[in-house]
């Protein structure tokens, strides 16, 4: 991993810029991705729900049960992912991008290590996800810290579940030995 790679809290509208525009990334990243099936894409990520998410980001993931982080190497914004709560103990990561020319350097998991440490001291439970099938690398990242396949939760019209996987990860610590002992007892 690149030790010059910073995580921080996206607070300043500076933050919230770079964080916007890092999702406008994201979505032409999307657009190549996806070409196939970019009725997909067009019906989710509409211009103007698009705006209206963007615009709502700061709410939608505001602390303490939220949170929007953003990496920067050597000062500059190369990722941001966010946490939103489902309930009081479920969270669910969002918008985990890092762009192309800092692949590979650590940003995408410094990020995702980071909001679960976070979402672990806010007392959480549980993380869940969604991810496209066609991001490979994320998949593999998610799957290395702990996130295993589950069915959907929330609605989704079967079109698009099949083009989706939804993921999960306890973030309770394994209780071992005596620990385990007092608990069924």
């Amino acid at each position: 991993m690149d030790r010059r790679v910073q995580i921080a809290e996206a607070r300043s509208p500076d933050d919230l810029l770079a964080v916007r525009d890092l999702c406008e990334g994201f979505l032409s990243w999307l657009r190549e991705r996806y070409a196939r099936e970019m009725w997909l894409i067009d019906a989710y990520y509409a211009p103007e729900k698009w705006a209206a998410t963007l615009d709502s980001l700061p709410e939608v993931h505001a602390p303490p049960r939220g949170e929007i982080l953003l990496a920067r190497l050597e000062g500059r914004p190369v990722g941001c992912v966010m946490m939103r709560p489902l309930d009081d103990r479920t969270c669910e990561m969002k918008r985990l991008f890092v762009r192309s020319d800092v692949r590979g350097t650590g940003a995408g998991r410094l990020l995702c290590e980071h909001l679960l440490r976070l979402s672990v001291e806010r007392g959480y439970d549980v993380m869940r996800l969604d991810t496209g099938i066609y991001h490979d690398e994320a998949i593999g990242l998610y799957e290395a810290l702990g996130f295993r396949m589950r069915d959907a939760y929330y609605d989704v019209p079967p079109r698009v579940a099949e083009l989706l996987h939804f993921m999960e990860t306890d973030l309770t610590p394994p209780v071992h030995g005596s620990e385990a002992a007092r608990q069924t007892t």
